[in-house]
């Protein structure tokens, strides 16, 4: 804890007084007649800036989604309409299975 200060005690106190100097080399020790090449370079990495790579993954997954719904109907024209019966439906329905499981390990998988 700070001990409490007394009402006719000073604000501001400097402790030392090397307190507000700045230590080393920066930008202010420079003549202001020197160009920027002739400084030294401080502590930034020598790299280029590129721009975010944009981010596909929601078109990516709604691809996924409409390739998924585009094969439920073929699978449902094929199986239920031209096989038809019960062995259409079995058909389809193992179909449709076989498709969700795909979409959602696919969908999963878009990083």
């Amino acid at each position: 804890m700070m001990p409490q200060q007394e009402a006719n005690d000073p604000l501001h106190e400097q402790a030392d007084s090397t307190y507000g100097k700045y230590e080393g080399e920066t930008a202010y020790a420079y003549q202001q007649f020197e160009s920027s090449y002739q400084r030294p370079l401080r502590e930034e990495p020598a790299s280029k800036l590129y721009p975010p790579v944009p981010d596909n993954k929601n078109v990516l997954r709604l691809i996924a989604f409409g390739m998924t719904l585009v094969a439920l109907i073929v699978c449902a024209v094929i199986c239920l309409i031209i096989v038809g019966g019960t062995g259409g439906w079995i058909s389809f329905c193992a179909a449709c299975l076989t498709i969700f499981i795909v979409a959602v390990v696919v969908i999963d998988k878009i990083k």
